[in-house]
């Protein structure tokens, strides 16, 4: 595991609940609007110890409610279902994941409280909005795993002002009768791996709202986040 930073507390990462947030370093993804993208692509050859981690952890779980690991993407570590089984024996664990390493996914899933999959764009503009060749199939089964062995979890969508209202609409149609859909929005706060995208205008409040209200049907539940 090349894990890149801890943050003791954070009430932003796991919705509802006072979570330390392991960052891994690394993705197989270049989203252009990725704020996260200094563990992307700026060299790094400082880590920390994973054992070193668990300690940490552990001197902190009468405090925190549980863990959340983000990147990055964590999925491109194989040992990563190793290090979230002894987390679990510590605190709850949440994943955050894009999707693109079902076979990692799959064996973490049994020491998961809640994941968290990041769906970039319909299908069609996948490769366009995640910066790379995305190989759908391996998408497509993630979905189906979260869907259906997932104790807890949501599919979740950024707003890039590049995707429009016809884009959510497909989106909610492919993950239709999933648990939770959110809607993140778009913010350069932190910059973006692409300059260029640091100049978008986020969509108005009243738009995201409106397309929430027209894909609810879809799922159990459809929430605004980051608003």
């Amino acid at each position: 595991m090349l894990i890149a930073g801890l943050l003791p507390e954070s009430f932003v990462d796991w919705r509802g609940k006072l979570v330390a947030t392991i960052f891994t370093y690394g993705c197989n993804m270049r989203c252009p609007f990725c704020h996260n993208y200094a563990l992307v692509i700026q060299r790094q050859d400082r880590f920390l110890n994973p054992e070193d981690v668990l300690r940490r952890i552990e001197e902190l779980r009468e405090w925190i409610d549980g863990v959340c690991i983000t990147g990055g993407e964590p999925t491109i570590h194989p040992d990563l279902p190793l290090f979230i089984r002894e987390l679990s024996k510590i605190t709850k664990v949440k994943l955050d994941t894009n999707g693109t390493n079902p076979d990692i996914l799959r064996d973490s899933l049994p020491y998961l409280s809640y994941v968290a999959m990041d769906i970039k764009a319909p299908p069609h503009r996948y490769s366009e909005l995640s910066g790379v060749q995305v190989n759908m199939r391996k998408i497509e089964e993630s979905i189906s795993l979260i869907r259906n062995k997932a104790r807890d979890y949501e599919f979740r969508t950024t707003a890039v002002p590049l995707l429009n209202q016809e884009d959510f609409e497909e989106i909610a149609s492919w993950l239709s009768g999933a648990k939770r859909y959110v809607i993140q929005q778009y913010s350069t706060q932190n910059g973006t791996l692409n300059p260029e995208f640091r100049n978008l205008s986020p969509h108005p409040e009243p738009f995201l709202r409106e397309i929430c209200k027209k894909i609810a049907h879809h799922f159990g539940e459809c929430i605004l986040a980051n608003l």
